[in-house]
């Protein structure tokens, strides 16, 4: 189970507890209350937040609801204070009725629309409707006391008082989108405008307190809040959408007729993609109105087309919808447009350090060297700004730039967010906008349709549309962040960092190979790759593990084989047999002399005759002439199990035992044990002959 989960349900059963304990609920009661597992709920049929916050619960509990329907508010206040169902849902707190009802914590915030003809701003209106028994009216009346309300029970009746102009707009809940929706009103979020406190769960049956604080404990959860925004979201599309297909099929529109749709090139509203397709705001809008209203739309995109040409199509009405356009006044007898659904920006980029806070305005600019996209909308107001000047024209805006960059010009010309953009993910540090100059130029971007009757029907549809699509999430999506600056400049530190920590890292492993390197050198020979006298003597000091066993080994006659073959073949040699130990022996083994090797490792006695028979004597075949030899070893070894001495002892009588083994041509091995041990003291080392093998402990 998910450890935050667990602690969850932990706190909920806690505060139970404590409820119990502070409430004065005995135990028996809410066991009770518990066990009837069913309870009646009053919600609306359309109430859907209601159902799912309490189908929610019944998920993470072993409670179950009932639903009893009713239409009006102010009949499920009624039912819950007297006693016909358990509980209600999405009540706001006020003091009236905190002594009428017992309230969970706040569970969510009810969404809460203003619903008027023509999109009339709130704080321009003076008389507002309201549900009778909601708690809107109490709060227009205390935040807004210039403002007019009057309380309706009947829709039809608060529609027809908005036709009349009665009303300026109707305050309502999600309950009543649908229905305002459906006359033909708009909607609008007041959320941000009215401060309607978030709402709670109620009950009027004491013996259900304690469940408010399990329903509140399930509702806070990260998740379950995620999910009835997104439900509150989906419903409201779905709403939207169902309105505005309605409205597309009542338009005389032929929904059967495809809707061509030419895409002016214009980055960020209109460019193309890595894979050469269409992209940008404006061909995102284009796609979620097609979509929401079901419309067959055919996207046209040709770079190459000259904006007179476009723009010539689309009056003859040989093309349906033209985005983005700038909504002149000249066009506005040709066509007919949409409203804005994005805002351009002139401004005037130069490098970082040219010439600060000297010029303020564009037309200060007839000395400088200024550079333009051709045949945008910028180059036609800067030829206005400066007459008769030679401007440096460019294909594109990342040409522009390019030439700012380099020198070619000092002043270029373009929209600020294609600006933001290009600088954003080029990572380009060394330009920046001039803020000294003054705001030059602005225009809204619309969809242009032709003055037709077709194309009317069209405008009004897209504008409706508008109105259900999130156009700041479009534009944020194609627009660098709101601190890009800053962002590109952490960039480069993180770079410049990872660079410096690399290059540390780089340091490191090199300073650890080069230990590595030198390490491993001091500690092996470099003809047997096996470990040296050195790195024996390290040990030297250690107590030889008891299960351990230790040989000393000298090859015979290795003198007269160097005279006789040469010291490349006596290299061979040792290298020879020092692999036969890799392959007999599993432990350490080290070259400590010219022919003296010294092997320490783990075996039974069984295995180490084994291992003395492989070393004793070995075949060796001269390279280039033919000649085999037959090579001798004679060993010193002290098996294991036999004494606790340090190595360094031990080196010195299987010394002796090599050497005595040497001597004797029909020995090739002397194993030591106690009692050898004691007579090699006694012969080599008389000072000590009252030694006694130190017992196996």
């Amino acid at each position: 189970m998910n450890p935050n989960r667990v602690l969850t349900i932990t706190t909920m059963l806690f505060r139970m507890v404590v409820l119990i304990v502070l409430i004065g609920v005995s135990p028996a009661s809410f066991a009770q209350t518990a066990l009837q597992k069913t309870f009646v709920v009053a919600a609306h049929e359309r109430d859907f937040i209601a159902r799912f916050i309490f189908s929610t619960i019944e998920k993470q509990s072993n409670i179950a609801f009932q639903y009893v329907n009713y239409p009006d508010f102010s009949d499920r206040l009624e039912a819950v204070e007297s006693g016909y169902v358990d509980f209600a849902a999405n009540v706001t707190f006020t003091k009236n009725r905190s002594s009428r009802f017992i309230f969970s914590q706040p569970i969510n915030i009810e969404p809460t629309y203003l619903f008027n003809i023509e999109g009339k701003p709130f704080d321009d209106m003076h008389v507002i409707g309201t549900t009778i028994g909601t708690a809107f009216n109490d709060i227009i009346q205390r935040y807004y006391p210039n403002k007019r309300v009057l309380s309706f029970n009947d829709y039809d009746v608060a529609h027809e008082s908005l036709l009349a102009g009665d009303i300026d707009g109707y305050i309502g809940t999600f309950l009543q989108l649908e229905n305002f929706l459906s006359a033909g009103f708009k909607a609008a979020s007041i959320n941000d405008r009215l401060s309607i406190p978030p709402v709670s769960i109620v009950t009027n049956k004491p013996q259900n307190q304690p469940l408010l604080t399990l329903f509140s404990d399930i509702i806070a959860q990260d998740e379950v809040e995620k999910e009835i925004r997104q439900f509150i979201d989906d419903y409201i599309t779905e709403i939207a959408i169902k309105q505005l297909r309605k409205k597309v099929k009542s338009s005389g529109l032929d929904l059967d007729a495809t809707v061509e749709i030419y895409l002016n090139p214009r980055p960020p509203y209109v460019f193309s993609s890595s894979s050469d397709q269409p992209t940008g705001i404006s061909v995102e809008f284009a796609k979620k109105i097609c979509t929401l209203n079901q419309l067959k739309c055919n996207m046209v995109y040709d770079p190459t087309e000259t904006w007179s040409a476009s723009l010539q199509k689309l009056t003859l009405g040989e093309r349906d919808v033209t985005p983005p356009i700038t909504d002149f006044a000249h066009r506005q007898h040709l066509l007919w447009f949409s409203r804005p659904y994005a805002t351009i920006n002139g401004v005037i980029a130069k490098r970082i350090g040219y010439k600060e806070e000297v010029y303020r305005h564009i037309s200060e600019l007839f000395a400088e060297k200024v550079g333009v996209v051709e045949n945008d909308v910028f180059s036609s107001v800067t030829r206005r700004s400066l007459p008769n000047k030679t401007l440096t024209y460019y294909c594109n805006t990342e040409r522009l730039i390019k030439g700012l960059i380099t020198g070619e010009v000092d002043y270029a010309v373009t929209s600020k967010v294609t600006l933001d953009t290009l600088l954003y993910e080029n990572t380009i540090t060394n330009v920046t906008e001039d803020r000294h100059f003054r705001p030059f130029y602005q225009s809204d971007l619309s969809f242009g349709f032709p003055k037709t009757e077709r194309g009317q029907t069209l405008a009004q549809l897209f504008n409706r549309t508008l109105d259900f699509i999130d156009a700041d999430a479009i534009n944020r999506h194609h627009q660098p962040p709101a601190k890009w600056r800053e962002l590109n400049e952490k960039e480069s530190d993180k770079r410049r960092l990872n660079i410096i920590n690399a290059l540390l890292a780089l340091l490191v492993l090199v300073t650890f190979l080069f230990g590595y390197i030198t390490n491993h050198r001091a500690n092996h020979d470099a003809l047997t790759k096996l470990k040296n006298r050195h790195a024996l003597n390290r040990i030297s000091k250690q107590f030889l593990d008891k299960d351990n066993g230790l040989i000393y080994i000298d090859l015979n006659r290795f003198k007269h084989i160097n005279d006789t073959y040469g010291r490349t073949v006596g290299d061979q040699v040792l290298r020879c047999y020092a692999k036969r130990l890799r392959e007999t022996i599993d432990g350490e083994i080290y070259r400590i002399g010219g022919d003296e090797f010294v092997a320490i490792t783990e075996c039974s006695t069984d295995e180490l005759d084994s291992i003395l028979k492989q070393l004793e004597s070995y075949p060796f075949i001269v390279r280039g002439s033919g000649v085999t030899l037959t090579l001798h070893a004679s060993l010193g070894v002290f098996p294991p199990n036999t004494s606790a001495l340090r190595i360094k002892q031990l080196l010195i009588y299987t010394d002796f035992a090599m050497y005595e083994a040497k001597r004797n041509d029909s020995v090739r091995s002397i194993i030591i044990d106690d009692n050898k041990l004691t007579d090699l003291i006694a012969i080599h080392e008389p000072s000590k002959r009252s030694y006694q093998p130190t017992p196996e402990l």
